[in-house]
């Protein structure tokens, strides 16, 4: 990106901006895979982006553990993806 800068003769000096102005961000498929570890076991699972947001039914398929998933958890890991620079598709 290009900042434009007046000088004292009114001619313009283009600047590159620092890369530390520019923010980048990653537009992710809803198919992209989330690990999400069992309550009970710790097992790691991985879940689509686009079946999270339906708020399914976890089952582990090591130990058995059933649970919903969140609203509160579906907020919480949009919101840490978009603060990593991450968003992801909503169909």
């Amino acid at each position: 990106m290009i900042k434009n800068q007046a000088t004292a003769d009114t001619s313009i000096i283009e600047q590159p901006v620092p890369a530390a102005d520019t923010r980048i961000s990653t537009i992710l498929p809803a198919s992209t895979a989330m690990p999400i570890h069992c309550d009970l076991c710790d097992e790691e699972h991985n879940y689509s982006m686009a079946f999270l947001r339906g708020l399914p039914s976890l089952k582990c398929k090591q130990c058995g553990d059933e649970r919903r998933f969140s609203s509160l958890e579906l907020k919480v890991l949009e919101e840490a993806l978009k603060q990593m620079g991450y968003y992801i598709r909503t169909a």
